[in-house]
């Protein structure tokens, strides 16, 4: 009772940097994924704060759909999906043996690859489902062709560990060749008819991320774990056939945050750290709390804009670890909201944009997001 008047009573504090996610587009995004692949089931990929976009907020939305799965990466992510969600839980990645103590075994898969893992979960003898995950040559992680044997014959002396699925993992379906792809499902395929010669019969088989979606139909596989599309982005080149698919995905993700400070500059002062940026005129300058401890990159200094009543504004300077500048116009007042990252694909301050401005993937922008940034559901 004390812990909830607590929880009823502490300060609703205002945060000044607010991530906004879109509970519509992520529900388009899966219904619309789920379309290009029927009747094979999804397991929405939800490692890494969700993609950033906050675990909690998107398990809550996915209630609402079919999902056979929500695939998370660790145990503090499990944690999470387990206490939003009753939908049954597939961990992608491996723990240590101690940790597995601490699942619940009637609503956890467990990906396995390696067998002093199955070992210990053998050890246990209890009533375990698994999926095995095995290398198709992207060489990071996954069984060997050439310890498969040894798996299935420990598997064979311990029938209390069920295998439910057989999964690996492209290591290139976003480029535009297809060569590559088809030699890692020729493998599947064969690793897989080892697994089904020893007495297995696996419900599901899923190799597909976000761009194999898009790509490849292959009734074989009955299962397919969307990641980046889910929150709306296309991992395709623009010269990919299939690249028009992902063109119908919607981003879920909006990041504000606020003017906390503005000050007027004569022409040809500096800003911010090692002078990067010169001004050549009278310059309104805004500092907003959000720096690459927050997300940004350094190295997006002085090449990203951000929007405040339908203008954009350039931001200026090196980023800080914990504020940036930008210049703007004396319509700008302070407290004043600013977009830092829109989900209008049209927008010039989309999440694309920071990518390639930072010289990297939207994946890494996305994940880098730091977690104690306010997430809210629209």
């Amino acid at each position: 009772m004390l812990r909830l008047l607590r929880k009823l009573f502490r300060p609703r504090l205002r945060p000044m940097n607010v991530i906004t996610i879109n509970k519509k587009h992520i529900l388009h995004n899966y219904d619309y994924l789920n379309s290009l692949q029927e009747p094979a089931v999804m397991f929405p990929v939800l490692k890494s704060n969700a993609y950033g976009h906050g675990l909690e907020q998107v398990v809550r939305i996915l209630n609402k759909t079919d999902a056979e799965y929500l695939v998370v990466d660790s145990y503090p992510e499990y944690v999470i999906a387990k206490k939003y969600s009753s939908k049954p839980i597939l961990l992608l990645w491996e723990t240590l043996d101690e940790n597995y103590k601490y699942f619940d075994l009637k609503r956890t898969t467990f990906c396995v690859y390696n067998v002093s893992t199955l070992e210990y979960l053998t050890d246990r003898g209890k009533e375990i489902n698994i999926h095995i995950f095995i290398n198709t040559w992207m060489n990071r992680e996954g069984l060997d062709e050439s310890q498969l044997q040894d798996f299935l014959d420990l598997l064979e002396k311990n029938p209390q560990v069920h295998v439910t699925g057989v999964m690996s993992h492209l290591h290139s379906a976003d480029e535009v060749y297809y060569d590559q792809m088809d030699t890692q499902i020729q493998q599947f395929k064969k690793m897989y008819m080892e697994i089904i010669n020893h007495g297995h019969t696996p419900l599901r088989r899923h190799i597909g991320n976000t761009a194999w979606i898009m790509k490849i139909t292959d009734d074989f596989f009955n299962a397919y774990r969307p990641g980046i599309g889910l929150f709306g982005y296309n991992p395709l080149n623009s010269d990919d056939k299939a690249y028009v698919l992902g063109k119908k995905l919607k981003p879920a993700m909006t990041i504000t945050s606020r003017v906390v400070w503005l000050h007027d500059i004569a022409p040809g002062e500096w800003v911010s750290y090692n002078h990067t940026r010169k001004t050549g005129e009278s310059s309104r300058i805004a500092v907003i709390p959000f720096g690459y401890a927050e997300g940004l990159f350094r190295s997006a200094s002085n090449r990203i804009v951000f929007k405040s009543w339908r203008k954009y504004f350039r931001q200026v300077g090196n980023i800080c670890m914990n504020i940036c500048m930008c210049q703007v116009d004396d319509g700008v007042s302070l407290w004043e909201e600013i977009e830092i990252v829109t989900a209008d694909v049209n927008a010039k301050n989309t999440m694309y944009v920071l990518a390639q401005e930072s010289g990297t993937i939207i994946y890494e922008c996305l994940a880098r997001l730091d977690k104690g940034i306010r997430r809210e559901i629209e």
